[in-house]
């Protein structure tokens, strides 16, 4: 087993700061982005090598932005090269150390690892520490890479190898939600919990008036009151997509051309 260590994150935002690290001299090994949030949708075949119900899923999100035609691009190169990568990993591992926040895809990660790599590789978790809020600003959950740098450079203290009671129960975790979770995903009281895709539905349609907004604006206003779960805008420009459709919403201009819709209430 080759010993170079791999240090593995969630998303490009965290991955992006251990490899800020590690230009400082203050990591050792590679960087490994973990493309995917494993907080929403259907899990079915998430671990599998050819993806079919996920990355539908995945592009429902994306195209949902139709103004961002690039966008959707750009993440699909990301996530395939993620993907290859995690793929070696698994064929020949090496020492792994998962990097986690405190949020349900990060820990959904290190559950689906677990599972899939060999009892004899060593594995171990490096948990952020809470960031210091500025008050009414705290959230149930939360990102690595929320907290400054200096901090995390520090947090490589915290990091523990996973006993092997541990990883089976992390293990049997991810093979229950990847045969049985379809909504959104949140941690409460440490246990990863389910609620409804459109559980924010109600949020947008209140925070929507009759005086035309930017659905940008619109999505950025709920996430400041979302504070139970670390929520991707992507569900929300969906769920807001999904409103148009069902005529919930109104849009006043047409996405299109670069440009992103005016929303309203519908009625």
């Amino acid at each position: 087993m080759n010993a170079e260590r791999v240090h593995l994150a969630v998303g490009d935002s965290a991955a992006g700061m251990l490899n800020a690290l590690r230009r400082d001299g203050l990591l050792d090994g590679e960087v490994l982005p973990f493309i995917e949030d494993l907080s929403a949708g259907p899990l079915l075949d998430a671990d599998a090598i050819d993806q079919g119900l996920r990355l539908a899923w995945h592009q429902q999100l994306l195209q949902a932005q139709p103004w961002l035609p690039e966008y959707e691009d750009d993440w699909l190169r990301r996530h395939q090269a993620g993907r290859k990568a995690l793929l070696r990993l698994l064929e020949r591992p090496r020492p792994l150390t998962v990097w986690q926040g405190r949020n349900a895809g990060d820990r959904l990660a290190l559950a689906l690892l677990a599972e899939q790599l060999p009892a004899d590789c060593p594995l171990t978790v490096c948990a952020a520490p809470e960031p210091v809020w500025q008050a009414g600003d705290e959230m149930a959950e939360w990102s690595m890479a929320m907290l400054p740098l200096e901090r995390l450079a520090d947090c490589q203290r915290r990091e523990r190898p996973l006993a092997a009671g541990e990883r089976q129960a992390l293990a049997s975790q991810w093979r229950r939600w990847r045969e049985h979770g379809q909504g959104l995903r949140r941690l409460q009281d440490d246990d990863v919990v389910e609620a409804p895709l459109d559980r924010y539905d109600a949020l947008l349609l209140e925070l929507s008036g009759e005086q035309p907004r930017a659905v940008s604006r619109l999505v950025g206003d709920a996430l400041v009151h979302i504070r139970e779960a670390l929520l991707s805008s992507d569900i929300l420009f969906w769920r807001v997509q999904q409103l148009l459709r069902a005529g919930r919403l109104r849009a006043d201009t047409t996405a299109g051309g670069g440009s992103s819709p005016f929303i309203r209430a519908g009625g």
